[in-house]
């Protein structure tokens, strides 16, 4: 099973919507599924997605874009979560 599969069964990844912002970054989570950067990604609304990046050659950022939350803080902490099952 890829990653992005696994992680598909929490959220809907894609790619950040146009315009988004990273506003926070977390610590990089390393395991056997990789290394990972999770982020708060501000959107045009105000409102906030988790995000992450993996980190290695042709790797990009994908966003939980299909749960909007209130704060980068709540939207950061469930990055790190997320990016705690990819590195697993």
């Amino acid at each position: 099973m890829n990653i992005i599969s696994f992680l598909n069964k929490s959220a809907t990844l894609s790619s950040p919507p146009p315009g988004s912002i990273n506003v926070l970054l977390g610590d990089k989570v390393e395991g056997p599924g990789g290394k990972w950067i999770p982020c708060a990604t501000k959107v045009a609304d105000g409102s906030y997605y988790s995000g992450l990046f993996q980190v290695g050659p042709g790797k990009r950022q994908v966003c939980a874009a299909s749960v909007p939350l209130p704060s980068p803080e709540e939207a950061l902490s469930r990055a790190i979560e997320l990016a705690s099952s990819a590195a697993a």
